[in-house]
């Protein structure tokens, strides 16, 4: 099918890699239906592209914390044909495991896990109907590798994975593909909120053994448009035979584990 034709809904639209991934989608000819939690940041964020590509682009504040969430993702469903789910969404709180309070990290799976599956299922409705789909979900190269001090974040993420991988395993039948992409640390707001005056871009290229850390072997941080980049790919056609894959994008830093 060509993109000009097909329609993409896509989530953490307004900054970060899924800003990063809405740019590629839009200079392919997708029309993209773009959400993100506040309606004020992704007006700001998109104010640009809008003008530039008019026809191809709305946009929905959409939170994945909202117990009608459901309730406004089919709404979506009956207003647009979704050929494509990119989920970029997703939060990061830092701090051990043993430490942090259960509320804290049940909002982290709540967002990170359940909200996402939620979109899923939604999503997930019209494409057996059309028999034909394809969704790409933003993982974490963390889901697979325990960490200091984002151990909560990983297991929501490694939930979600094995989520994702089990949905492809049940809609494969009806001709729809799911797929990861796996980031590891990447240039955005989520991985520089970790840093400070000892810890930045050069320790995380380095590693440090001391926390069981391995570093980056390709020695650079990946930039959101190498996550697009991926996404692009599992969404074409040059990906159609794969699905259940988690395409790992850290430079090596989990020696692909």
């Amino acid at each position: 099918m060509n993109q000009h034709h097909q329609t993409v809904l896509l989530t953490g639209a307004s900054q970060g890699i899924g800003y990063a991934v809405l740019e590629r989608l839009l200079a392919e000819g997708y029309k993209v239906v773009a959400t993100d939690r506040c309606i004020h940041a992704l007006e700001a964020a998109l104010a640009g592209v809008q003008q530039k590509y008019t026809t191809q682009l709305d946009y929905y504040a959409i939170d994945l914390l909202d117990n009608q969430l459901a309730q406004q993702v089919a709404q979506l469903c009956s207003e647009y044909q979704f050929d494509h789910f990119v989920s970029c969404a997703g939060v990061l709180s830092s701090g051990s495991v043993h430490a942090m309070s259960v509320e804290e990290i049940q909002q982290m799976f709540h967002i990170n896990t359940f909200g996402t599956l939620t979109m899923m299922q939604q999503v997930a409705k019209g494409m057996k109907q059309r028999q034909s789909g394809n969704m790409v979900i933003i993982g974490s190269n963390a889901a697979n590798t325990p960490r200091l001090n984002i151990g909560a974040y990983a297991a929501s993420k490694s939930a979600l994975h094995m989520l994702v991988k089990c949905c492809a395993l049940e809609l494969a039948e009806f001709g729809i593909r799911c797929n990861i992409v796996s980031p590891g640390s990447t240039r955005t707001d989520m991985q520089t909120q970790l840093w400070h005056d000892n810890y930045g871009e050069q320790q995380v290229i380095e590693g440090n053994l001391a926390q069981y850390r391995l570093g980056i072997p390709l020695r650079k941080m990946a930039e959101p448009v190498d996550i697009a980049n991926s996404v692009l790919f599992l969404m074409s056609d040059a990906a159609r035979q794969i699905t259940m894959h988690d395409l790992r994008v850290d430079g090596g830093a989990t020696l692909d584990h």
